[in-house]
């Protein structure tokens, strides 16, 4: 009954969130009326991390003291984008973003523990082999960006042209997960990754992060747009709602086509 309670829940939340994005969408179309729109999709690739709470990882009975470590975060979107006049335009986008962050112990020696459920939850093997665990947290979202492009300048023949990017990204969360994969030619008890339906932390169903970067255009008709957008970004609360917090900070690239209404 909980369970159904919790779903129905979150479901009348993303129900909420997308209205908002949707009117969010019709109100500036309506409003913009002999305004340019643009609209196409782009794929996100980049890297993360956290500032996590140290005491999370003694929750676990980590004996040797693990380290943060890059995560790959990856993604994909569609996008509507609005002219807001000679100098700026408004981004608006819906899509998937998986965000993340990444820990590694390194130098694990015999009886050293390591996540529960990984083989015994210690180390069994008293060989000489390099031992080492790389504990990947996977945080999986449906994100609605909301950005504002403001004009930096353009090249002589038109084609590039060069904007500063600043916006806000709500998401829900769809679900969160850790893949624990071991060093190369490290395995234990004949396998070398282990994958858990949760990350060990009481994620939010919803949260937002904050983003600046850049946005760079190749216009190589009037109707068709390639662009790069690099951006760097933070969520301002954790992702957790315990004390285990997490707040993962983020480097990532769009790269993407627009087509052009006119």
């Amino acid at each position: 009954m909980i369970t159904q309670m919790s779903s129905n829940l979150n479901l009348n939340k993303l129900k909420i969130v997308f209205s908002l994005f949707l009117l969010a969408s019709f109100s500036t179309s309506f409003g913009q009326s002999k305004s340019n729109i643009e609209y196409g999709a782009s794929i996100s690739l980049g890297v993360g991390s956290a500032i996590t709470n140290a005491a999370i990882y003694k929750q676990y009975s980590d004996t040797v003291l693990s380290k943060s470590h890059a995560h790959f975060n990856k993604g994909i979107h569609a996008w509507v984008i609005y002219s807001l006049g000679k100098k700026a335009d408004l981004q608006l986008g819906i899509g998937y973003q998986q965000i993340g962050f990444a820990r590694k112990q390194e130098g694990l020696t015999f009886k050293n523990y390591t996540y529960p459920g990984i083989g015994t939850g210690r180390i069994e093997d008293l060989s000489n082999t390099e031992k080492g665990i790389v504990y990947n947290y996977k945080f999986n979202y449906l994100q609605f960006p909301l950005m504002i492009n403001s004009y930096l300048g353009r090249s002589g023949d038109f084609k590039w042209v060069y904007n500063f990017t600043a916006g806000i990204t709500p998401q829900v969360l769809i679900k969160h997960s850790m893949v624990a994969n071991c060093i190369p030619g490290y395995s234990i008890e004949g396998e070398n990754q282990f994958k858990f339906d949760s990350t060990g932390f009481d994620a939010r169903p919803i949260s937002a992060n904050v983003q600046v970067g850049l946005k760079i255009e190749y216009r190589e008709t009037k109707s068709k747009i390639y662009f790069i957008q690099p951006l760097i970004g933070i969520y301002p609360m954790s992702v957790t709602k315990s004390n285990n917090s997490a707040i993962p900070y983020f480097f990532s690239l769009n790269l993407g086509m627009l087509f052009s209404s006119k």
